[in-house]
C-alpha cells in the first residue's frame, strides 16, 4: 500500500494543488475544449463543472479579446508559455476582467494540451487601482465603527437599482451574511452567493434628490423603509432594523446609490458614526464612477457612440476571427455586406445634422432586424455600414440583401418629416474575394460603387472585372474635373411632339461629353460619378446656360419652339443657391422664363416640405415644372396637387411594353388620367413604336419624345430639322 501511495503521491499532489487552488485553474485539449474545471474557476465563472466540461474556451471569451486569446492558445500549442489580459463572460451575462497563464501539457514529449490559470482582475488589479479608497472604506465601515459590541451588524452598499427594480449589492460583511442566514434559514441555496437578492427595491432615480435619502428614519423597521420591499421571510422581517441609510453621489449631486448599514437591534448613530458613513459614501462614490467612466471607456473603444453598433475596429477583429475559425463546409461561406445610404448628404444640408443622425439611429434598428441574432452590424462611418455573414450560402446571402433593400421601401419619420431613403448594397464572399478582413471589406466597398452606378438602390456582388471599373472610375474622375475647365461639354436636344398637331412644340436638352482620348463618353458613365463627386453642379450650371443660349437663338431666328427642358440632378435641387442661380442665367441671356422647363425627379420629391418650398421658389420666377421618370419613384400621389407642377413624364420603362403588357398599359393609362384631373400635361418617354402610339393617343397623351420620331440632335442637326419641317411629322397619323 505504501509503495502505491508512492507512485501516485506526485499525481495526488497535483491534483490537489489543482482541485483546491484559490485562483481559477482549468485544462483544454488541442482544440480549446475544456477537460478539467476547479471550484474556483466554477465561481469565477458561474458555469458547473458539468457545464463547463461540455464547453469550449472560445463562447466564453469577449468578442474584443477573442483574437488575442487565440494568438497566444496557439503560441503555447508552440511550446511557449504565456501571460495575458482577456475578459470573459460570466454566466449571468457580466464583464470579468481576468489575467490568464496558458501552460502546454507535455504528454510522452508531445504537447497534448494546455493548463491554464486565470485571477479575477477586479479583485487583483482594481485593488492596485483603489486600494487605498477601497480599504478605508471596508475598514471604516467594517471594523472602523465604534459598535463592536453589536456583533451581528450588516453593511450593504447599494448600486442605482436596474430597470428590473433590482439593485446591485456591492459590499457585505461577513457579520451581515451570518445574520442574513441566521434569520433566513430556508433561504434557498441560489441567494447564498448573493444573499441580498431577497431584498429587492424600487429604482433609487424615482426616490428624489439626495435631500431625500437624507431625510429617511433612523432605526426605522425595515417594513416601512422606502428603499426596500418587504421580504417573504418573515423572521427576517422582524429581525432586520435599519440604522443609517445615505446616499452616494457625483461630482453633480446626482444619486448613484445608497449606503447603508442594518442591525438586528434598534440604535441611534453618533456623531463621529456619521462622519464616517459620510467619508465612507464619498469614496464609495469615487469607486462606483470610476467603475462606470472605465466600462464607458471600453465601450465606446469598439462600438460606435451614436448608433451602438460595432466600430471599424470591432468589425475587422471579428472578420479576421471569423477567417480563423472557418471550417471548410460544402455551400457555406462568410458574407461581407457593405452598403451606404444614396443621396444622405442632402438630408444633412436641408433637414440639419440632428435629423441625419436621427436617421442613422432608425437605419440602424432596421437592418439589425433584417440579420440573424448571431450576424454582426457594424458602422463604419458617416452613412456606410457593414454585416458580417458567417456560415451562409449565396442564396441566404440574397436573401438578407433583399430583406435590406424591402426595409428601405418604407418611409423614416424624422421630426415631423417623412423621408424615403435607399441603400447600395455592396457583397463579397469569403474565401473566393479575399484571405482577410481588409481585402473583403475593399471587395464589398467595390462592388458597392457598381451598384451605385446601376441605378442606386440595388445590390451588386463582386468581381474580379469590377476592379478594373473601379481604377476605370478613378481615371474619369480625373477627366472629368479637367473637362470642365476645358468646356468640353455639348448639348444633343430631343424633339418633343404634340402628338394632336404632329408638330415640335419643345425640345429635351441632354448633356453628352467629347472627351479627346476617350472619344464620346457615354452620359451612363460620367453622370453618377459626377454626382458623386459633386461635380454635378457646375456641370448643370453650364448645361443650363448652354441651353438658355441656344432657345434665345431659335427664337430669334424665328424658329417657334414653346419650351427647352433642362434636367437639374438632385444635388443641383438642394443647392441653396439654386434660385438665384436660375434667376441670373434668365436674366443674362434674356430668355423668356415661360420658354424653360425644369425637370426634376420624382425622388427629390421625397421630402415634400422641403421640395414643395423649392418647387414655389423657382415657380415664382415663371419657369414650368416637369416631373421626369414619374412612376418609378417613391412620391406619394397625395402630395401631387401641393406642387405647382405643370407636366409629368411617364418613364419610358412603362412605354416599351405598353402595346404588349396589359399592367404597363394600365399604369400608364391612370397616369394620364390622375394628370387630367390635376390639371397636368403628360409626356410619353421613349416612344419607339407606332403601336405604341396608338395606345398613348387612344388615351388622350398630350405630347411624346423618342427614337420614333427623332434620336437627340446636335444644335446644327436641330436647326436644320427645325427649318426643313416647319410642320413636323405628318406621315403619324392617328
Amino acid at each position: 500500500m505504501k509503495t502505491t501511495f508512492e507512485a501516485n503521491a506526485p499525481f495526488k499532489i497535483y491534483k490537489s494543488l489543482f482541485d483546491y487552488h484559490q485562483d481559477a485553474c482549468f485544462a483544454l485539449d488541442l482544440e480549446g475544449n475544456f477537460i478539467l474545471f476547479n471550484d474556483a474557476a466554477v465561481i469565477l465563472t458561474g458555469y458547473s463543472k458539468e457545464e463547463a466540461l461540455q464547453m469550449s474556451l472560445i463562447p466564453l471569451i469577449l468578442d474584443d479579446c477573442l483574437e488575442k486569446t487565440l494568438r497566444y492558445f496557439n503560441k503555447v500549442l508552440q511550446g511557449n508559455r504565456e501571460s495575458f489580459n482577456a475578459a470573459i463572460h460570466h454566466k449571468k451575462g457580466t464583464r470579468v476582467s481576468v489575467s490568464v497563464t496558458f501552460i502546454p501539457i507535455y504528454l510522452d514529449k508531445q504537447i497534448g494540451g494546455i493548463v491554464g490559470i486565470a485571477k479575477n482582475m477586479i479583485e487583483t488589479s482594481n485593488n492596485e487601482l483603489l486600494h487605498i479608497d477601497q480599504n478605508k472604506v471596508l475598514e471604516m465601515v467594517a471594523k472602523g465603527c465604534p459598535l463592536k459590541e453589536v456583533l451581528e451588524e450588516i453593511v450593504i452598499l447599494v448600486e442605482n437599482a436596474s430597470d428590473e427594480g433590482l439593485c446591485s449589492i456591492h459590499l457585505v460583511n461577513e457579520n451581515g451574511t451570518s445574520l442574513i442566514l441566521g434569520a433566513a434559514p430556508n433561504l434557498p441555496s441560489e441567494y447564498h452567493d448573493n444573499i441580498l437578492n431577497i431584498l429587492i427595491g424600487p429604482k433609487v432615480g424615482s426616490c428624489g434628490t439626495a435631500a431625500y435619502f437624507n431625510r429617511l428614519i433612523i432605526a426605522s423597521d425595515i417594513a416601512n423603509d422606502p428603499l426596500w420591499k418587504k421580504s417573504k421571510d418573515i423572521a427576517l422581517k422582524q429581525r432586520l432594523r435599519a440604522c443609517w441609510s445615505s446616499p452616494i453621489c457625483d461630482s453633480h449631486e446626482i444619486v448613484l446609490g445608497v449606503f447603508g448599514m442594518y442591525y438586528d437591534r434598534p440604535y441611534i448613530p453618533t456623531e463621529r458614526d456619521k462622519q464616517i458613513i459620510k467619508k465612507a459614501t464619498y469614496l464609495t462614490s469615487v469607486v462606483i464612477q470610476h467603475y462606470r467612466t472605465e466600462e464607458k471607456i471600453n465601450f465606446l473603444s469598439f462600438h460606435d457612440e451614436l448608433t451602438g453598433l460595432a466600430n471599424r475596429s470591432l468589425f475587422d477583429e471579428k472578420v479576421n476571427i471569423a477567417i480563423k475559425l472557418y471550417k471548410k463546409e460544402e455551400g457555406k461561406l462568410l458574407g461581407i455586406l457593405y452598403f451606404d445610404l444614396d443621396q444622405f448628404k442632402r438630408i444633412n444640408d436641408y433637414l440639419g445634422h440632428k435629423v441625419g443622425d436621427q436617421m442613422l439611429k432608425k437605419v440602424a434598428e432596421r437592418i439589425q432586424k433584417c440579420v440573424r441574432n448571431h450576424d454582426l452590424v457594424s458602422r463604419q462611418g458617416s452613412d456606410e455600414f457593414t454585416i458580417l455573414l458567417e456560415h451562409v450560402s449565396k442564396q441566404e446571402v440574397t436573401l438578407i440583401a433583399n430583406r435590406i433593400s424591402d426595409a428601405f421601401s418604407l418611409p423614416f419619420f424624422l421630426d415631423g418629416h417623412e423621408v424615403f431613403i435607399t441603400p447600395s448594397i455592396g457583397i463579397s464572399l469569403f474565401p473566393k474575394d479575399g484571405k482577410n478582413a481588409d481585402e473583403l471589406i475593399s471587395k464589398a466597398d467595390i462592388a458597392m460603387y457598381h451598384a451605385k452606378k446601376n441605378g442606386r438602390n440595388n445590390f451588386q456582388y463582386y468581381n474580379p472585372n469590377l476592379g478594373t471599373k473601379n481604377y476605370d472610375r478613378l481615371e474619369i474622375e480625373n477627366e472629368l474635373r479637367k473637362a470642365i475647365e476645358k468646356n468640353e461639354f455639348i448639348l444633343h436636344y430631343q424633339p418633343i411632339i404634340n402628338l394632336s398637331t404632329n408638330k415640335i412644340t419643345g425640345v429635351e436638352a441632354l448633356i453628352r461629353w467629347e472627351n479627346p482620348f476617350r472619344g464620346k463618353v457615354p452620359p451612363d458613365h460620367f453622370i453618377p460619378i459626377a454626382e458623386e463627386t459633386g461635380m454635378i453642379i457646375p456641370i448643370g450650371e453650364i448645361v443650363l446656360k448652354k441651353a438658355c443660349y441656344q432657345m434665345k437663338k431659335w427664337q430669334d431666328s424665328g424658329f417657334f419652339l414653346s419650351t427647352i427642358s433642362v434636367n437639374i440632378s438632385i444635388r443641383q435641387f438642394f443647392q441653396p443657391n439654386l434660385v438665384p442661380m436660375i434667376a441670373q442665367i434668365i436674366k443674362e441671356t434674356a430668355i423668356d422664363p415661360m420658354s424653360l422647363t425644369i425637370e426634376i425627379t420624382e425622388s427629390m420629391t421625397m421630402d415634400v416640405e422641403t421640395a414643395s418650398t423649392i418647387l414655389h421658389d423657382l415657380k415664382s420666377l415663371g419657369v414650368n415644372i416637369s416631373i421626369d421618370d414619374f412612376g418609378t419613384g417613391y412620391s406619394s400621389l397625395s402630395y401631387l396637387k401641393k406642387f405647382p407642377i405643370d407636366y409629368l413624364k411617364i418613364d419610358r420603362s412603362f412605354i416599351s411594353d405598353i402595346a404588349k403588357n396589359k399592367d404597363d398599359e394600365n399604369i400608364a393609362t391612370t397616369i394620364l388620367l390622375m394628370a387630367h384631373n390635376l390639371g397636368l400635361s403628360v409626356i410619353a418617354e421613349g416612344v419607339e413604336t407606332n403601336e405604341q402610339l396608338g395606345v398613348l393617343r387612344q388615351h388622350r397623351c398630350k405630347e411624346a419624345q423618342g427614337f420614333l420620331f427623332s434620336k437627340p440632335l446636335p444644335a446644327k442637326e436641330m436647326r436644320q430639322l427645325l427649318s426643313d419641317l416647319p410642320v413636323s411629322f405628318l406621315n403619324l397619323r392617328e
